[in-house]
Parts: structure tokens; sequence; C-alpha cells
């Protein structure tokens, strides 16, 4: 068999069978009871979940300045990481500019309360998680690295980690 035909077959095997077990994206909103609306989300599933009862950390990813929940769908393969190290990788939305901050005189800018308690709660209620700080991870990208850091700090009873 020459090196085209042998190249050729491996990859649409990989393309047949790679994608046969892959995570599963979900993109869906996830809501704020304190903000009265629902904030889209995206949560990335390893593709092990459905056959096991085992709890699962979480790791949840913040955007930058001008970004959205589904950047980080474009700066990394999400979905093998998930299934690589069995997390559950949540992906929240800050709005534009929110740098994570609740604003005492802006109601509809309560993130930090979103993603410490009301996005926190969502996950473990909907999905097998480990419920704890040893069970959650936190970071980000430009201002999302501000959000993990700052977060983190405030709320160590809800993460364990950030980066």
């Amino acid at each position: 068999m020459s090196f085209s035909r042998l190249y050729a077959s491996a990859l649409a095997a990989l393309l047949l069978f790679g994608t046969a077990h892959a995570a599963t994206v979900e993109k869906r909103p996830i809501p704020s009871p304190g903000m009265h609306k629902d904030i889209p989300a995206v949560v990335v599933v390893p593709d092990s979940y459905a056959k096991s009862t085992a709890a699962l950390p979480v790791v949840y990813l913040l955007h930058g300045f001008s970004g959205n929940q589904e950047g980080w769908l474009k700066l990394a393969p999400l979905g093998e990481y998930a299934d690589l190290y069995q997390v559950l990788i949540v992906c929240l939305d800050g709005a534009f500019d929110s740098w994570y901050f609740d604003i005492p005189s802006d109601p509809n800018c309560r993130y930090e309360t979103y993603v410490s308690k009301e996005a926190v709660a969502f996950v473990d209620q909907n999905y097998r998680t480990i419920q704890a700080p040893k069970g959650r991870a936190i970071a980000g990208l430009s201002m999302g690295g501000h959000g993990a850091m700052y977060l983190s700090l405030r709320h160590k009873d809800v993460f364990g980690a950030a980066g």
C-alpha cells in the first residue's frame, strides 16, 4: 500500500471513529435570579459522562474584555481536554466589560454573584459534580483572568484553584 493510500485510510478512520466518542458541547442559558435574566453559557461534557455515575470536577472559564462565552471554543480544544482529564468545562459570559464585579448601583451587573453563586449552584444541580472547592477551578483570559483571581480570593469556599 502506498504512503498516500495509507495516509488517506488513517485520516478516514480518524474522522469516522475519532468523533464517535467525543465530548458534547452544550450551549445553554444559566439563569441569574439576581439579574433577572438568563445568561448564555457553554458546558463541555466528557464522552464518558453518560456511561458513568462518578461526580466530576468542574473548570470554569471566563472570557476577556469584549468577548463572550463561546470565545474559549476558538482558543482551545475544550472537548479534547474534557475527555482527557474527565472534567466538565463551563464557559460563562461576563458581559462585554463587567470585570466580574457586582456593581451596587447597577442591578444588571451582578457578575460576582452570578459566577460564584448562581452559575455554580446551577451546574451542581444539573450535573454530577464534586460539590466542594477541591472539585472546582476557575481560570480566565485578560479580563477573565482578573475575574478568576478576584473571585477565587473572595470565594475560597467555592473555588479550590485558579489560573
